[in-house]
């Protein structure tokens, strides 16, 4: 039973991925050189909470080919089906949206893609997943809103939206112990530009590793919110090979130090709720007609409702999703799947890198169409609508 009273099982594992120098790196297309070395681990972590799962990749994205086939391998009959653990019915995996880790992606976003170093991820992603579910404990939840650490800046012109929400989820056990600390935050993990040659996780590395300095013995997982157009403050065009001193390993620390110090500083509270999980399909097309069918997902994780989007939504698709769902709410991207950036219509207009250039590094041939962020923000909520308890029209 996979709760009882309140109390969920809950379970959280953390595999090293970190691959050996050689091999392409992915996030931009200034750069061309292999990695040269390893500056921080690039990890693959998981979270299980009862029959529902969310996996987290130290990645710039993941294909949804290789979601499917994790989540296939994990909702399968290859699963041990354990003695007094939940049956697994929803997985989701997700790119951190590193660009300090390797190519993945067949046929977007840099390469080549190493296969061997594939077949590890995703053997990666399964075994956390089962590590933490063997290791799961009956748990309690609270949840807590940290305050804008101020590091993201809309990049696309000044003032424009970002989304500051810094939710917080703390998993405790019967004895007092964190089995996990979840947060999510929308702003690229860019800080690191194309001049970097070292595998790093950027920003969300620093945020885990304080957290659980903090948390002693728990897993913390950063869950990269809607951030497309979302950083630190330069814009996209100035990703080049020419160093920076506002993008370093330095740099760097200061961000994920303030992000995780928001999150510890945030007051939490116990929530309760039911556990499960739905997800739909939503077709897509491109300025070309081309196709692309999107999985969308939410999660009741004990009162909190997990939204997961594919791909990179820009800010304003979260923060009208939260004008619309009252909180507890998490929304993040990346996940299932990543084929490029989701604009709001009324950026089209605008042009910019994110609508007129970068579907090209995403092996496409034209951007997604406008309205393609309306309609994954839409499903979104009609999928929140099944949730007996949540009124969206009062």
């Amino acid at each position: 039973m996979s709760r009882l009273g309140g109390v969920s099982l809950v379970g959280a594992a953390t595999v090293d991925v970190t691959p050996p120098a050689g091999l392409a790196m992915s996030g931009f297309l200034a750069r061309t050189s292999p990695a040269t070395g390893t500056h921080d681990p690039l990890t693959v972590r998981a979270v299980t909470v009862g029959g529902t799962a969310v996996v987290t990749v130290d990645a710039c994205g993941l294909h949804e080919d290789t979601c499917r086939r994790v989540r296939e391998r994990l909702l399968g009959d290859e699963i041990p089906n354990l003695a007094n653990l939940p049956v697994l019915t929803e997985v989701v995996v997700a790119a951190t949206h590193t660009h300090g880790g390797p190519a993945v992606v067949p046929g977007r976003l840099g390469g080549p893609v190493d296969p061997g170093h594939l077949r590890l991820l995703e053997d990666a992603c399964v075994d956390a997943v089962r590590t933490a579910l063997r290791g799961a404990r009956p748990a309690r939840l609270r949840f807590g809103i940290g305050a804008d650490p101020g590091v993201a800046r809309n990049r696309r012109r000044p003032g424009g939206p970002t989304d500051p929400a810094l939710p917080v989820l703390v998993w405790a056990d019967e004895a007092g112990a964190t089995v996990t600390v979840v947060t999510a935050y929308a702003c690229h993990p860019v800080v690191l530009g194309a001049d970097n040659t070292l595998w790093t996780a950027d920003y969300p590395g620093v945020v885990r590793r304080q957290l659980e300095l903090a948390h002693p013995g728990a897993v913390a997982v950063l869950l990269t919110g809607c951030c497309g157009d979302v950083n630190t403050g330069h814009s996209a065009g100035s990703s080049t090979l020419q160093a920076s001193d506002t993008r370093t390993y330095a740099a760097c620390e200061r961000a994920g130090t303030a992000i995780a110090q928001a999150a510890l500083d945030a007051e939490t509270r116990p929530v309760d709720g039911p556990v499960g999980a739905r997800s739909a399909e939503v077709g897509l097309e491109r300025l070309d007609g081309s196709g692309w069918t999107a999985r969308v997902s939410v999660l009741d994780w004990s009162g909190v409702r997990l939204v997961a989007l594919p791909g990179e939504p820009f800010a304003a698709t979260a923060l009208a999703m939260r004008a619309a769902a009252p909180e507890p709410l998490v929304v993040f991207g990346y996940a299932d799947g990543c084929p490029g950036y989701f604009p709001t219509s009324d950026e089209y207009a605008a042009g910019g890198y994110e609508v007129e250039q970068a579907h090209f590094y995403y092996g496409a041939q034209a951007a997604f169409a406008p309205g393609s962020a309306e309609r994954l923000g839409a499903e979104a909520l009609r999928l929140l609508e099944r949730d007996p308890g949540l009124n969206l029209t009062g």
